[in-house]
Formats: C-alpha cells, structure tokens, sequence
C-alpha cells in the first residue's frame, strides 16, 4: 500500500508486460509505487530547476483523443486502439495541452496538464539520449482527475493503490507496439514530488521508445532494469541511496543471489522493490562497464518474440556474444557489487 505521504519518497516501478486478449494483441506496462522504498530521496527536489513551458494548445475534444500516426510505420505511437478493438474511453470535458514531444489529454487543471507536457518533453529527450533506435520521440499522456475515470481508461477493477501509472497500447503485425500511451493514476502521482513524478514519465517514455522500436520482449529484468536505468540518469544520488531497500537485505545476508525472475518482479507475489532495484543495478553494471551502446545492443540481442524461456535463452548468448561473458560471471561480479554497496563504510 501507499504511504500517507509520498513528499519525500521516491517511485519504485515495475512493467508487467501480459497479453490482454488474442485478438487485441495488447500490452500493459504498469508503474507501481511502493512504501517499501521509503527512503527520503527527495528532500532537496526544491533545488530542481523550474521546467520550460511547453508551446501549448488547449482543446475541448468531442470525441476520444487519437494521436496522428508518425510518417514512419516503423516508429509510430498513437493513442489510437487496434483494428477491430473498442476505442479508447473519452474523458468528459477532457482538454489537451500540446508540448513540443508530447500530448496530454486529462480533466486536471490546465496548470497541472502544462506541468505535465513540460515533464513528459524532458522525459523524451532524456530517453532520446540514450535509446537510439528510431522511434517517434513522442508520448500521449491522459490524466484523468478522478480514480474512478482512471479505471475507465485502463479496464481494470484490480486493487491499483499502488499503481502510478499504465502505458499500453496494441502491438502491430510485426510485433511492435503501435498506440502507445501513458495513463496517470491520479491518486499517486499526484503525490509524489516533482522528481518522482519526472522518474515515472521517463520510465514510462522508456517502454513507449523500445516498444515502439524493437519487436518482441526480452526478461523482465532486464526491461525494468533498462527503464529505470534511463529514469535515473538525470538524478544526482548515489547508487547506495537509492538502492538501500536491497543493500539492507544484502547486508542482512537475505540478497539476491541469481538474476531476478518474472515471479521476483510480480506485485501479485508479495514485496517487489528489493527486485526492481536488483534489475537496475544489473543494468547499471552493464552500462557502467560496457557503455550505452553495448548496453543497448545487450537488450536487442535478448528480445524475442517468443517465450520468456526463449527470452532467457537469447539473453545467455548475448552475455557471451555481446558483452563477452557468460550469465553466470555476470551475476558473480553483480552479486560482488551489490555485496561493497552494501558494506559498512
């Protein structure tokens, strides 16, 4: 569950990548908030420069919002449903404010829908840095004002206490994702500072990039570990600060010892933090030692559009192909790590 105030708190996320239906072809990438990352990360966020107003313009839509389809069909992302799916649920009295990366869609105040586009265009560039597939270098944002327009917009009656956001969309024949967009609980995200905020839109925008770009899914780990990888690259902390949930574990003697699994990374199965900050830092030793470019091919190399089984198979030969290891050095030299940040200093 939420904390009661999330002022100092920073995000946790996890993706949970799942097949709504056959025919529909569509993925749901959810970002949860977790009390259990109650560190106070962010008690200097004040120090955060003001962001840049975006170029705007407000609309009232009469109808759903449905982004325009980018000019390459390799790299577009709307907000608009499969073919032959139901549209998306309008938002009654819904206004749009038009950022120079992004289009947000929502009952808040216009102030709030500015702020937003404004967080969403810097999320896109910091994504743009690191992520160089060709991809539309756009989001669709929708923030609904209220829990229960919320649940409209992404068909779930599921506890989402914890969820700051959903991004989902319809995959194309090929395989990539093709009306991508970010849904806002506004419960919690509206509770996090601004720095929180600014983690989950470019996580979020993260997913919309390579969804958009690269077909099939890689490990679970590796997909949270990556978006959270480019959703802290702007973020001054330490490694240490931001990972005590799972240092405490390691120093208690209860760390990970393997490389998180989909079950480790499943909400529905007790405490995830510890194992999303475990992915990150895996993909942070990877960066760290092979740069942004290998990185990136690391995540090619282990996205399939098969199994996750068949997911894991490719991501062991891309430890020796790639990266020019094996899966079981990497996890030693992680663990290692994980091991010195966790000691006293």
């Amino acid at each position: 569950m939420l904390p009661t105030d999330l002022t100092t708190r920073m995000p946790w996320s996890t993706s949970r990548t799942r097949r709504i239906s056959g025919a529909d072809r569509v993925r749901r990438v959810v970002v949860v908030v977790l009390g259990a990352t109650a560190l106070a990360l962010l008690a200097g966020c004040d120090r955060t420069p003001s962001l840049p107003t975006p170029s705007v313009s407000v609309t009232t839509p009469t109808a759903p919002e449905t982004a325009t389809p980018a000019p390459q069909a390799s790299s577009t992302l709307a907000a608009s449903p499969p073919a032959g799916a139901e549209p998306a649920t309008p938002l009654p009295g819904a206004r749009t404010v038009r950022g120079r990366a992004s289009t947000v869609t929502g009952t808040v105040d216009d102030r709030t829908l500015t702020a937003y586009a404004a967080m969403a265009d810097r999320a896109v560039a910091e994504v743009t840095k690191r992520w160089k597939r060709p991809w539309s270098e756009q989001v669709t944002v929708i923030a609904p004002k209220d829990a229960t327009a919320f649940r409209e917009q992404v068909g779930r009656a599921d506890d989402l206490s914890q969820v700051a956001a959903i991004t989902d969309g319809p995959l194309g024949a090929d395989g990539r994702a093709t009306g991508d967009r970010i849904v806002l609980n506004p419960d919690a995200f509206a509770r996090l500072t601004p720095e929180g905020r600014q983690f989950v839109l470019t996580h979020e925008s993260t997913h919309v990039a390579v969804r958009g770009s690269l077909a099939g899914a890689a490990p679970l780990w590796l997909v949270e570990g990556y978006a959270d990888h480019v959703g802290y690259a702007a973020s001054d902390r330490r490694r240490a600060d931001l990972a005590a949930p799972l240092l405490d574990r390691v120093a208690a003697g209860t760390g990970p010892t393997r490389l998180p699994t989909q079950g480790d990374l499943d909400p529905a199965q007790g405490e995830i933090a510890p194992s999303y900050l475990a992915a990150w830092l895996a993909v942070d030793l990877v960066a760290r030692r092979h740069g942004e470019a290998r990185l990136q091919q690391f995540y090619e190399a282990s996205t399939v559009t098969g199994s996750p089984a068949a997911a894991d198979a490719a991501t062991d030969r891309a430890f020796v192909e790639v990266l020019g290891t094996t899966r079981a050095a990497f996890t030693r030299a992680w663990v290692s790590e994980l091991n010195q940040l966790a000691a006293p200093k």
